[in-house]
């Protein structure tokens, strides 16, 4: 493969949050952690700390957020279910009952975390999926209709790949994640900012919005 093989849509992907500043982040982060690598000197630098803050994952080493607990016990469980089998009265002395209850219920639903599942996701988990959303907003859901994918990330790249065809524009608020524009420069689509205003709680103008799309006609660009 060569950059002239390749499927020429990927040349003008752009992802920031893993761009430049990240990069040169994690060069730093190197030359702090081995002193002996070549180069800079690890004490000519002004500081001796580097804190990734591109991306939303404040559990990462440096911001150090510590994770809800129950969840880290359940799924220790789920991986190794011989334990709440056969050991019962140990981990009764490491885990409360309450993750031992949801980790044997999650296990009668999944059986093997290691096997594959519905394309969809799990049946049981997409029915509290429904509940909560139910709950939430009041209409009814369908389990059915419902996908679960791995991060939000994953989901919103499969909806634009389905849903959008070459030349085609799509609304996108400004600031935004960098996933939408590197996927949409991917699938050959094209970004049709919308600014949210700061002022406003950094809320969607339906004025901004309208605008927006009256120019993108004006382009000929189909929404």
């Amino acid at each position: 493969l060569t950059r002239d093989t390749i499927n020429p849509a990927v040349l003008e992907v752009e992802y920031a949050v893993r761009g430049e500043l990240a990069l040169k982040a994690d060069k730093y982060h190197q030359l702090l952690t081995s002193p002996l690598a070549p180069g800079q000197a690890a004490n000519d630098l002004p500081f001796d700390k580097v804190v990734t803050a591109n991306i939303g994952n404040p559990q990462q080493k440096g911001l150090d957020q510590v994770p809800i607990t129950f969840w880290r016990q359940v799924i220790s469980l789920l991986e190794y279910p011989d334990l709440f089998k056969n050991h019962l009265d140990i981990i009764r002395q490491i885990y409360p009952e309450d993750a031992i209850e949801r980790a044997k219920e999650m296990h009668e639903e999944i059986g093997s975390t290691g096997a594959y599942t519905h394309s969809k996701g799990i049946l049981g988990i997409r029915k509290r999926v429904a509940k909560f959303i139910e709950e939430r907003d009041g209409y009814p859901a369908d389990p059915e209709s419902i996908y679960l994918t791995a991060g939000a990330s994953a989901g919103v790249s499969s909806i634009l790949n389905i849903a959008l065809q070459k030349g085609d524009g799509c609304l996108i608020p400004i600031p935004q994640y960098p996933l939408y524009t590197a996927t949409l420069a991917f699938v050959s689509a094209v970004p049709l900012p919308y600014y949210l205003q700061e002022i406003e709680g950094w809320s969607m103008s339906h004025k901004v919005l309208i605008e927006s799309i009256k120019q993108a006609k004006k382009a000929g660009t189909p929404v």
